[in-house]
C-alpha cells in the first residue's frame, strides 16, 4: 500500500503512465492498505494469530492487549482515512468488522481458557471498532 501511495503521489516521472490507469492504482493502493491493517488488527480472515499468542507467558501476552500492538492496524486506517472514503471499501471494512465481531464473540462464549477468552474479547472489540 505504501509503495503504491509513493508511486501514485511521488512525482511527475510517472504522470503519463498513470493518466490511464490512475483509478486502478488507487484501488490497489487501498486494498493493500486494508490488507496490512487487517493483518495487524487481526480482523476475520487473519484473526488466528491473536488467540494463539495467548499461550505465551503473561508479560508477553499483556503486550498483545495493550493499545500499541493490536490497535496499530486501526490507527493506520485512521491515518489513511481520507483515501478510504469509497463506498466499496467502506462496505468491505463494515463486512469484515461484522464477521470479526460476530465470530470472535461466539468463540469467546465457547472457550474455557481465560486468556483466550480475553483475547477473543479483544478481537470482538476490534471488530466493533472496524465496524464503526
Amino acid at each position: 500500500g505504501d509503495f503504491f501511495l509513493f508511486v501514485f503521489l511521488g512525482g511527475s516521472f510517472f504522470v503519463n503512465l498513470f493518466l490511464d490507469v490512475e483509478i486502478y492504482f488507487y484501488f490497489f493502493m487501498c486494498y493493500f492498505l486494508l490488507f496490512g491493517s487487517f493483518t495487524k488488527s487481526a480482523q476475520f480472515p487473519f484473526s488466528g494469530w491473536l488467540p494463539k499468542a495467548m499461550s505465551a507467558p503473561t508479560p508477553v501476552s499483556s503486550l498483545v492487549h495493550s493499545s500499541t500492538l493490536v490497535t496499530a492496524g486501526l490507527i493506520l486506517l485512521m491515518g489513511y482515512g481520507v483515501l478510504l472514503f469509497n463506498v466499496v471499501l467502506l462496505r468491505l471494512m463494515f463486512f469484515f468488522g461484522l464477521l470479526t465481531m460476530f465470530f470472535s464473540s461466539i468463540l469467546a462464549l465457547l472457550e474455557e481458557d481465560m486468556k483466550k477468552v480475553v483475547a477473543l474479547s479483544t478481537l470482538s472489540q476490534l471488530g466493533f471498532m472496524m465496524l464503526s
